[in-house]
């Protein structure tokens, strides 16, 4: 049986938390991609904000150095995490043309999420 991420069960729910504080933020959905939803010896935590191409270019007009923004919301993960969170925001065009691996939601509420699966449980499927 293939496993859809090789992060600890509680890892997910803490990076879930944190992702949820991203969305808020930048009210765009983040998401996981990359090695730990590979295997298991994934070197860091690959996540992912991809922004419609006329916001990422309005982001950048303003004079934003993304790689500075990436680094910094990068340590912000880590230090809430203690995962190796490496963040980048990505154009959502590049991102599709450069990425067709999976992607895991990450700034879904996390109850709601639990009470989304509970039902599907109880119903004999799958969330």
């Amino acid at each position: 049986m293939q496993r859809n991420r090789y992060l600890l069960v509680s890892d997910v729910h803490i990076l879930r938390s944190w992702g949820q504080e991203l969305k808020l933020m930048f009210d765009e959905m983040p998401y996981l991609v990359g090695s730990a939803l590979e295997r298991p010896d994934y070197r860091d935590v690959d996540v992912r904000l991809m922004l419609d191409d006329d916001r990422y270019d309005a982001l950048v007009a303003t004079g934003v150095k993304l790689s500075r923004l990436n680094l910094a919301v990068s340590v912000w993960g880590q230090r809430v995490t203690g995962l190796p969170i490496d963040f980048q925001v990505q154009r959502v065009t590049d991102a599709n043309a450069e990425f067709n691996g999976p992607r895991d939601p990450i700034g879904i509420d996390a109850q709601r999420l639990e009470q989304a699966e509970e039902a599907a449980r109880r119903n004999g499927e799958k969330a």
